[in-house]
């Protein structure tokens, strides 16, 4: 896979992702010379390229004069998952059920590094692969955020269910609004695509329903800013 930006390739870089080869157009800039002694330290090859050989490498993207090849980022499954949370004391789990535009997909993940989550679930189907439009808009959280993929979002909040982690899902209109719900246990945050919402089949297996209050005329927020209001709601009640 081939990604571009200055921060995405660096965080590659920081988290010992596999980068294979990094394209620069040049060495000027603080952080291009960073980046450029990490990867020799690392023994990455560093290849000098044209702007135009760099376009035509990335696409039509704003690729800021850099470039790598790295190895694809690997979901885990269900039950690499289920092992990683039985580690943590009060997980914090963000579920995407059906997010299906990758700029929002990467936005809500930057958002989930930030505000600590443990890890961030996507269903097998209805979700994008991990890409570099991704990569590029969490701005290369992807490398940091433990990332899931499950075959059925269903089972997996019934599991989340009997194990005590409170699954509650983004629902736009609902009367609870989220101050008024216990975020601070082992909470999974379900979130759906602007479309539809969270699903009907998957609404009904949640044990809470919260909304964002609104006071202004526009009926609702981007999915990704409506995730990330919710994800730091429960990072300011586990501060209290």
């Amino acid at each position: 896979m081939i990604i571009y930006g200055r921060q995405p390739v660096w965080e590659a870089l920081r988290a010992r992702h596999t980068v294979k080869t990094l394209y620069l157009t040049s060495g000027e800039g603080k952080i291009i010379r960073r980046i450029q002694e990490k990867a020799r330290t690392l023994q990455i090859p560093i290849h000098k390229t044209s702007k135009d050989a760099l376009q035509k490498l990335t696409g039509p993207v704003v690729h800021q004069g850099i470039a790598a090849e790295i190895g694809a980022v690997m979901p885990g499954d269900q039950q690499a998952l289920l092992e990683y949370l039985s580690q943590k004391e009060a997980p914090f789990v963000v579920i995407l059920d059906q997010i299906q535009d990758p700029h929002n997909v990467g936005a809500i993940i930057r958002s989930a590094e930030v505000a600590g989550a443990h890890a961030l679930v996507l269903g097998a189907k209805g979700s994008p692969e991990i890409n570099a439009t991704i990569v590029k808009t969490s701005v290369g959280a992807v490398f940091h955020l433990p990332l899931f993929r499950v075959a059925r979002l269903d089972d997996l909040i019934e599991q989340f269910n009997e194990q005590g982690i409170y699954t509650v899902a983004l629902k736009e209109g609902n009367p609870t609004p989220m101050y008024h719900l216990d975020l601070r246990r082992a909470v999974a945050l379900i979130t759906g695509n602007e479309g539809q919402g969270v699903r009907k089949n998957i609404l009904r297996l949640c044990r809470g329903v919260l909304s964002i209050p609104q006071q202004g005329r526009i009926g609702s927020l981007n999915a990704s800013v409506a995730a990330a209001v919710a994800l730091f709601e429960v990072v300011r009640q586990r501060q209290d």
